[in-house]
């Protein structure tokens, strides 16, 4: 799993939240965990009202975004934000939430078919520590466009995984 090394600006995301652990209801890639359960809810959303978000940038790009936190290791609990890019704020619906995503480095691992179901935080976390990088923020991105067929066309999928990355101190 070798990651192709790149710099993002800024990235502005638009969508819904989930905080706790997204596998107590159900610990498989399955739309009846709570990951899931906002995927369907941001859909919903935006088959109802996606014309309220201004200036998205893509119609079929999503992103999900994990965000770790000090309940993370102890528990289990993080925040499962979903949502679509938008080059600028404005009028965002009250019932949406934002996430501003800062400037960085990325480390991008494509993952394909079964590899999207596999334990690739740790083969990530792994590949950081014998490339002499680490996390530099508390969150990873998903990255969804049209390469991802969906759950039940798995083995046809692939995403790419979004590693806020910095040199690790020596």
């Amino acid at each position: 799993m070798q990651p192709t090394l790149l710099q993002k600006p800024e990235i502005l995301l638009v969508g819904l939240s989930f905080y706790g652990d997204p596998f107590d209801s159900s610990d498989a890639w399955t739309e009846e965990n709570h990951i899931g359960r906002t995927w369907q809810r941001l859909t919903s959303y935006l088959g109802q009202h996606g014309g309220a978000i201004r200036h998205r940038t893509a119609s079929d790009v999503f992103y999900e975004v994990h965000i770790y936190g000090e309940e993370t290791s102890t528990r289990g609990l993080f925040e499962v934000f979903v949502g679509v890019e938008v080059e600028r704020l404005e009028a965002v619906p009250v019932d949406l939430l934002v996430k501003v995503l800062p400037a960085a480095d990325y480390a991008v691992f494509t993952l394909a078919g079964e590899a999207i179901f596999s334990d690739w935080v740790m083969h990530i976390d792994r590949w950081l520590a014998e490339a002499g990088f680490e996390r530099s923020q508390p969150y990873s991105v998903q990255y969804y466009d049209p390469r991802f067929k969906g759950l039940d066309r798995i083995a046809e999928s692939t995403l790419d995984i979004y590693m806020p990355v910095r040199k690790a101190a020596a």
